[in-house]
């Protein structure tokens, strides 16, 4: 059993497993979602009003069939990129979340007033339901970084381990 570890009662390899790349294109979501109205709704619009909003509006608003742009650039893209599970397999993943933080960056520079703050539950959907983040919540960041408060991370210039800026 080298190799394999259980999951859930069966066994799963972790054996070296090369396949093909998957994808599904479509215009469809891209010509619905990925708009520039869309991205002027989020970060000047009515969607910009606030943190919650903005979030929103880029995560998507599933209960009113509204699927937003992070949830469309996945979808565009389909095949790997459109399965919850394998979507970082697809070099496009790190191009897209680029985006989604470029998307971020110009939402605080527009509103200074509320570029650090966060909103939102800490859980996917809030399923199970949690309570709101806070800026005092722990970010883990795995082998790359030590352990960081969300309140470090929301300036990527100053005083921070983070030092980028969009131009």
């Amino acid at each position: 059993m080298d190799g394999e570890v259980p999951i859930d009662g069966g066994q799963i390899s972790l054996e070296y497993n090369p396949r093909c790349l998957r994808r599904d294109l479509s215009s469809y979501t891209a010509t619905h979602w990925l708009t520039i109205q869309n991205l002027l709704n989020q970060t000047l619009g009515a969607a910009a009003t606030n943190i919650v909003t903005f979030q929103d509006e880029l995560q998507g608003r599933f209960t009113d069939g509204f699927v937003g742009m992070h949830a469309a650039g996945h979808f565009t893209v389909g095949g790997d990129m459109g399965d919850f599970f394998s979507s970082t397999v697809d070099p496009m993943f790190f191009l897209h979340h680029a985006m989604l933080d470029r998307t971020w960056w110009l939402w605080q520079a527009f509103h200074p007033d509320q570029a650090f703050t966060v909103g939102g539950t800490i859980t996917l959907l809030n399923n199970p339901p949690s309570r709101n983040t806070s800026v005092d919540d722990i970010l883990f960041l795995g082998v790359n970084a030590p352990p960081a408060q969300i309140r470090d991370v929301l300036d990527t210039l100053g005083d921070t381990p983070l030092c980028y800026i969009y131009i």
